[in-house]
């Protein structure tokens, strides 16, 4: 169970930050009308994943999970960065 709790906290805030970035560097348009709205988003998101963590059945998959996750989130915003144009 307290394997599970760190990775929510760990690797969820992680996970969190690169969705969000991801949300607001392909949203269209302007970033500046789209930013405060979902970075207001940011924590009942890391909330959502802190919670999603407990429905693994062990502490070790919810680490590689979460771990997968960051680097496909991660991997996700640099695809944006670098092939969709900045603003």
């Amino acid at each position: 169970m307290l394997a599970k709790t760190f990775a929510g906290i760990l690797l969820g805030l992680p996970l969190t930050l690169a969705l969000i970035s991801v949300v607001i560097w392909i949203w269209p348009g302007s970033s500046e009308a789209v930013t405060l709205p979902v970075m207001m988003a940011f924590f009942p998101l890391w909330i959502g994943i802190m919670g999603a963590t407990y429905m693994f059945r062990s502490g070790p998959r919810a680490w590689a999970w979460l771990a997968v996750a960051n680097l496909s989130a991660f991997a996700a915003l640099w695809v944006a960065k670098h092939t969709l144009p900045g603003l």
